[in-house]
């Protein structure tokens, strides 16, 4: 099984901050996303495949492209 990450290690993964991570975890900024961020909450924690985040750029890589 892959290991989870945590919002800086993912951060480091994408290249943002851990706050910008955050704040795309949050209800109000996924709604308003196309594709948004996956993650997994463990009580009060924020964890992230990376897998999973690859797997996040591709689609906004190809959202991006078919604009």
């Amino acid at each position: 099984m892959e290991p989870l990450l945590t919002l800086e290690q993912a951060g480091q993964l994408v290249g943002m901050t851990r706050q910008q991570l955050y704040e795309l975890t949050r209800s109000r900024c996924r709604v308003r996303m196309a594709h948004p961020i996956p993650y997994l909450k463990l009580g009060k924690c924020i964890r992230f495949r990376a897998s999973s985040l690859n797997e996040w750029i591709q689609k906004l890589e190809q959202n991006a492209t078919a604009a």
